[in-house]
């Protein structure tokens, strides 16, 4: 019977979009070893070191292929190499923080077109497959800011709020076609989404905006109380591969201590309480790095009157 199972699972071809780091890149290393023929697509194949390391040194292998989901040429280009799947893995993501205020127009369209549209895109390109398969499974890494709000990053908080509303809406769209429709909502987890590929709005430092110092504020907050306590990535995976190979897998999967803890908090209605805890923090860290700033053109006055 396990060899049964196995033999199915090497049957099935799943399309893993973001892999050159994080939740995308251990994805699909997990369903490679897993038996999985594995395509992992990224933006820029020049980032595929890392991939190609790990599954060296995991005596692993996958189709390597370019894919830009923001680009419908790219994606065309993409599928007429890979051909159907069964299983597509929506991961490809971006973050870009700062105040809505300081944000850019095509700062916040970037965001969209990566994490809402690209999905939306790429999904519809490789669901006529499925339905011409009788079958597949679509599954999309959204996030707890998609559920409950992120602030200094409304924009990725909204593009994940709408990824969310969809992957509810075509979940009852392709039942008739044996398509499930699976929705990742893990919360904050180290990966370099929010470490070396964090991006910040280009009006982040912009001293002439009203937020200037509370961009500052949040983003201490975030460094020193946020990201220490985040979750390890591999639980995530592990869920992610648990989507893919359950045979009836949950609607969605709310994944880390603090999505699991804020999915009480809406419950009990408490949401309010939480946001004006969320606020004090970043007042308080934004007071300190007040302080800290005239410290330091107190500390270069002096120098600069001692050098006279």
């Amino acid at each position: 019977m396990e060899a049964q199972e196995n033999t199915q699972k090497a049957t099935k071809r799943v399309l893993i979009t973001g892999c050159s780091s994080g939740f995308g890149l251990m994805t699909a290393l997990a369903a490679a070893k897993a038996g999985f023929e594995v395509i992992a697509t990224m933006r820029n194949l020049k980032k595929a070191d890392s991939l190609r390391k790990a599954l060296d040194e995991a005596n692993a292998s996958v189709q390597i292929e370019e894919l830009d989901v923001t680009k419908p040429e790219s994606i065309a280009s993409a599928m007429e190499k890979i051909g159907p799947v069964d299983i597509l893995v929506n991961n490809a993501g971006i973050l870009i923080t700062g105040s809505f205020l300081d944000q850019t127009d095509e700062e916040m369209r970037r965001v969209f077109e990566t994490n809402y549209f690209g999905v939306v895109n790429l999904t519809k390109a490789v669901t006529p497959g499925m339905i011409e398969r009788k079958g597949g499974r679509i599954i999309n890494i959204a996030s707890l800011a998609g559920l409950i709000g992120h602030p200094y990053n409304a924009s990725y908080s909204a593009s994940k709020h709408a990824l969310i509303g969809f992957s509810k809406s075509i979940r009852v769209e392709l039942a008739p076609f044996n398509i499930d429709v699976v929705s990742i909502e893990p919360g904050y987890h180290k990966t370099e989404i929010i470490r070396a590929n964090a991006n910040q709005s280009e009006n982040f430092y912009d001293r002439s905006s009203p937020t200037f110092t509370w961009n500052r504020g949040f983003l201490k907050a975030f460094m020193d109380e946020i990201i220490p306590r985040a979750g390890e990535p591999e639980v995530v995976v592990k869920k992610i591969m648990e989507a893919m190979t359950a045979e009836e897998p949950k609607h969605h999967y709310v994944i880390g201590k603090d999505a699991v803890a804020m999915r009480i908090v809406r419950w009990l209605g408490l949401c309010g309480w939480v946001e004006g805890k969320i606020i004090r923090k970043i007042r308080r860290a934004t007071k300190r790095e007040i302080a800290r700033e005239m410290e330091k053109k107190a500390r270069r006055k002096k120098k600069k009157a001692e050098s006279v």
